[in-house]
């Protein structure tokens, strides 16, 4: 079926995950976690973050994370309309884990009020201040976590666009790595039937 970027929907997810070596040195299993920041045109608009936390245990270097199915859905279903922009860190947990995701939302929501999210995409809305704020949200979430001593191991943003030859650069991924991770994110199209 034909892709329609003005209506179908779109997934953005981490397809493979591994890491390339224990956070904790002086452990040979590591606590990760993925935690994402996210904003669409739509939620631009209203100021709004999409956020979430995703927790493995007892995880050894190069055992791969993400397995079944299509991986871990990081944005979607949905259309985004012009843009969306995600800020996504894999983080290894030293701490209760349960918890920080409980208080994702409220640590996110204070990020973006303390940055002033609402007037900044009010006086310049678009891809380019949503990417600027998720990115500067995540990293004053990274920053509360490692103050919970948890250590950031990778970080990637990434913004794609609707207005492109392949809109969303659907049907494409990309590996993204340091000496601590490796990421994979692939956008997949969602045309209905």
């Amino acid at each position: 079926m034909k892709f329609d970027p003005q209506c179908d929907d779109i997934a953005i997810v981490l397809s493979a995950l591994k890491l390339r070596q224990s956070a904790d040195f002086m452990d040979s299993y590591s606590e990760p976690y993925v935690m994402v920041v996210g904003m669409d045109e739509t939620s631009a608009d209203a100021a709004r973050f999409h956020c979430q936390l995703n927790a493995f245990s007892n995880v050894r270097a190069y055992q791969p994370l993400v397995a079944a199915g299509e991986g871990i859905l990081l944005y979607g279903p949905a259309n985004p309309g012009a843009f969306v922009t995600l800020s996504v860190a894999i983080m290894e947990s030293d701490a209760e884990i349960r918890q920080a995701g409980q208080d994702l939302q409220a640590w996110v929501s204070q990020a973006a009020q303390h940055i002033g999210v609402a007037s900044l995409l009010a006086t310049n809305p678009g891809a380019t201040t949503a990417r600027s704020l998720v990115e500067q949200v995540l990293g004053r979430v990274a920053n509360r976590m490692r103050d919970n001593q948890d250590d950031t191991l990778l970080t990637v943003s990434g913004c794609w666009f609707r207005d492109r030859p392949v809109p969303y650069n659907i049907n494409s991924f990309s590996v993204h790595h340091n000496d601590f991770a490796e990421a994979t994110l692939k956008v997949i199209p969602l045309p209905p039937g």
